[in-house]
C-alpha cells in the first residue's frame, strides 16, 4: 500500500496488494459518508463552482475509472455521482499527495515528462479539492462534456498469446506472483520485434499487474521451462522477476491502454522462444476467483531499430535493519560499451517491498534521468519519455535508492526472493 497515505479511509482507495479488512472498511465508509453529509450541509448556500458531472467526472474518466468502476480491481467504484461523493474528501487528499492516480515517477517536468502519464495538473488537483470543500455536488448530468472514445486497438500484425488454462491464485497468499511460459511468440526462423502490446486481463478484479519477459538466450528458455516443470500445475512462483535472464517486452497495470513503443523501435524476441508472462494476483480482491489473461503483441519482422534493455544496478546492497531511511548509491556504466551515443526511450525502475524512492542521474552533466519519489512495488511501470533522452557515448550513471527497513531484524542483501532487495533499472535504449 502506498506509504504516503495517512488516513485510514484511504486504504480502500489504494489499488495495491492489500485491501482493508471488512470491519475497517465499513468503519471508514461510515466516517466518510458522515463527513461528506456534514460538508454538504455547511456549504448548502450558493451555487457550487465545481460539480461531479461537469468537472469531476471527466477527470475521473481520464485517470481513475479504468480501475475504479464496477467489476474493476479497485475496491471502490467512482463512476456515479453518489458513489464518488461518499469519497470526495479522500479523493482530494489522495490526489493532493499524489498517491493517486498511481504514477510513482515525477512527471512535473523537473525530471522530464512521460507519455500517457496518469498525472493530474495543479489545476485539476484544485478542482477535486474545491469539489470536496463544497460538499461534492452532483450538478446537472446534461452539463457533462463528451467523454473521449475508448482507446483503439493495435494496428499491424498482432499475435495473441494467452495462458493455457484458468489459474486460481493460492488462497494462502495475499499476493501471488506466477510466471507462465507461453509459446508461439516468435517463429523459429527470422527476426521478430515487439513494437507494441495490449494486455487483456481475464479477471480485472484480481489481476494487479502483468510483465511480459523475453528470454535472452536458449539457456534462459531452458531454465524457465525447468522452473515450470518443477512446480505442480501451470506456471511457477516468480516474485520480483522472471527468475531467468530476460528483457521486459511489456509492462501493464490496471487502467493501462494499448501501448505502442516509440516510433521505429522494437524489442527483439529470440527465434522460436516463448515469452514469460508474470502475473501479480491480489487474492484479497477476489477470494477464490480464477483468471486466464491474454496479451496482444504487435510484431514486426524488420524495418525497425532494435531496442534493448540495459541494466543499471547496485548489486552490493547491505541494508541494516530497523532504520527509517537507508540510502544506497551506485555509479557505473549503463550496459556494455558501444562507442555510440545512447538514446534512452524508456525506464523500468525496480526495487522490492522495502523500497521508497529511486533516482538516476548523469553525473557528468548533473542531469536527472528519472526520479521516482514515491516508489511502490505494487505499481511497477514502464515509463516512456515524451522525447528520447540522448546521452554521450558509453555514459556513466548513478542510481540512488532509499529504503525503510524498520520491518526487518536482520541485514537485507541483493536477491530475487521476497525478503531480499534490489536497486536496479532497465533502460530501453538504442544507439546513435
Amino acid at each position: 500500500m502506498p506509504h504516503v497515505l495517512t488516513l485510514p479511509v484511504l486504504t480502500v482507495l489504494a489499488l495495491v496488494g492489500a485491501c482493508a479488512e471488512p470491519a475497517e472498511l465499513m468503519e471508514s465508509l461510515t466516517t466518510t459518508e458522515a463527513a461528506s453529509t456534514a460538508a454538504a450541509t455547511e456549504t448548502g448556500a450558493g451555487a457550487p463552482t465545481v460539480t461531479y458531472h461537469r468537472d469531476v467526472r471527466p477527470l475521473l474518466a481520464r485517470h481513475c475509472l479504468g480501475c475504479h468502476q464496477e467489476g474493476g480491481i479497485a475496491p471502490i467504484a467512482l463512476d456515479s455521482a453518489a458513489a464518488a461523493a461518499a469519497f470526495a474528501g479522500p479523493i482530494a487528499a489522495a490526489t493532493a499527495s499524489r498517491a493517486m492516480p498511481p504514477f510513482p515517477a515525477d512527471n512535473s517536468g523537473a525530471c522530464h515528462s512521460f507519455r500517457d502519464a496518469r498525472w493530474l495538473t495543479d489545476a485539476e488537483l484544485a478542482t477535486l479539492a474545491t469539489w470536496a470543500e463544497e460538499g461534492a455536488p452532483a450538478g446537472d448530468p446534461g452539463s457533462a462534456p463528451a467523454e473521449p472514445p475508448p482507446p483503439t486497438g493495435l494496428d499491424g500484425e498482432v499475435r495473441t498469446l494467452a495462458m493455457a488454462a484458468d489459474y486460481t491464485p493460492r488462497a494462502e497468499l495475499e499476493d501471488d506472483y506466477r510466471c507462465f511460459v507461453i509459446e508461439g511468440a516468435a517463429p523459429a526462423e527470422g527476426e521478430t520485434f515487439v513494437t507494441g502490446f495490449d494486455v487483456r486481463p481475464g479477471n480485472p478484479r484480481i489481476v494487479h499487474h502483468v510483465i511480459v519477459y523475453a528470454p535472452r538466450s536458449a539457456e534462459a528458455v531452458k531454465q524457465a521451462r525447468a522452473l515450470d516443470a518443477a512446480e505442480p500445475g501451470d506456471g511457477y512462483t516468480c516474485f520480483g522477476t522472471s527468475q531467468v535472464t530476460a528483457a521486459v517486452a511489456a509492462a501493464w497495470a490496471p487502467g493501462g491502454k494499448p501501448t505502442r513503443y516509440p516510433e521505429g523501435i522494437g524489442v527483439r524476441l529470440q527465434p522460436g522462444a516463448p515469452v514469460i508472462m508474470q502475473m501479480h494476483y491480489n487474492t484479497l480482491a477476489g477470494p477464490g476467483m480464477s483468471d486466464r489473461t491474454a496479451v496482444d503483441l504487435r510484431v514486426a519482422a524488420g524495418g525497425v531499430t532494435p531496442a534493448r534493455f540495459v541494466g543499471l544496478a547496485d548489486l552490493g546492497l547491505a541494508l541494516p535493519p530497523g532504520e527509517a531511511e537507508v540510502t544506497t548509491a551506485h555509479t557505473g556504466p549503463a550496459g556494455k560499451p558501444t562507442g555510440a551515443p545512447m538514446r534512452i526511450h524508456g525506464v523500468f525502475p525496480h526495487m522490492h517491498t522495502l523500497g521508497r524512492s529511486l533516482e538516476i542521474r548523469h553525473p557528468a552533466s548533473d542531469s536527472c534521468v528519472i526520479s521516482v519519489p514515491r516508489y511502490e512495488f505494487h505499481w511497477q511501470l514502464l515509463y516512456f519519455y515524451e522525447q528520447p533522452l540522448v546521452l554521450p557515448a558509453d555514459p556513466t550513471l548513478t542510481i540512488t535508492c532509499r529504503y525503510d527497513t524498520r520491518t526487518r531484524a536482520e541485514l537485507t542483501r541483493w536477491g530475487e526472493g521476497t525478503m531480499d532487495e534490489m536497486c536496479v533499472a532497465g533502460l530501453l535504449v538504442t544507439d546513435g
